[in-house]
């Protein structure tokens, strides 16, 4: 199948099974399209070091970049999965500015279905029975307020939206990197976007997660 190019601006570049999940909005003339996560031919999906041969460095959320896909690869209720085009170099085309996030942002609403929750989270998980229900599986929501909690070296993110209280698992590198070694507690972060996706099933159920936090003041 012929590869192609699409331009994207990177939402999230998060934590995946050792790799990276990328996430980002096709972007054209400075509007923005659909949800594309491109995805590997591995089993996981997950973009190992081969699979992102990036010119201009690593990719990191606000990056604008062309990416060769080679075809739509729904998994599920993952209906924005596409598949890379193996050996295609990525390249860097500019960096969006947080200000021209609120464009981006999708409309308010009920993150996937709610009242369902881990144990130590909020409104965090689906049901696998009833994943025939959520729309998509990809969320950018924002500014809020945030509050992060660290638990046993895990981080958290707490927040309000559309009058429900959330607290997901983060998967944000940067952030995990930046917390993970504090002591347990509850830490303020400011006002941020969060880039939200509802994972593949684990356990008999897909998780909402934070793949990427970003500060209003990022770029």
């Amino acid at each position: 199948m012929a590869a192609y190019s699409t331009t994207l601006v990177v939402l999230a570049n998060s934590c995946k099974h050792n790799g990276r999940c990328v996430a980002g909005k096709a972007i054209t003339n400075r509007r923005f399209g659909r949800w594309i996560r491109p995805t590997s031919a591995h089993r996981s999906g997950a973009l190992y070091a081969d699979d992102l041969p990036v010119l201009g460095g690593p990719l990191a959320p606000l990056d604008v970049v062309e990416v060769p896909l080679s075809h739509q690869a729904p998994a599920g209720f993952q209906a924005e999965n596409y598949r890379i085009a193996p050996g295609k170099l990525w390249v860097k085309r500019g960096r969006l500015s947080t200000a021209a996030l609120n464009r981006a942002v999708d409309p308010a609403g009920a993150l996937w279905l709610d009242g369902y929750s881990s144990g130590g989270g909020d409104n965090d998980r689906v049901p696998e029975q009833r994943l025939g229900e959520a729309d998509g599986s990809l969320r950018l929501i924002g500014p809020l307020p945030l509050h992060l909690q660290v638990v046993g070296g895990r981080v958290r993110a707490r927040f309000e939206h559309a009058g429900r209280i959330y607290n997901l698992s983060v998967t944000d590198p940067w952030v995990k990197a930046a917390y993970t070694g504090r002591l347990d507690g509850w830490y303020g972060f400011g006002e941020a976007f969060l880039c939200l996706s509802l994972a593949p099933v684990f356990n008999g159920f897909a998780y909402k997660l934070a793949a990427a936090i970003i500060p209003v003041n990022a770029g």
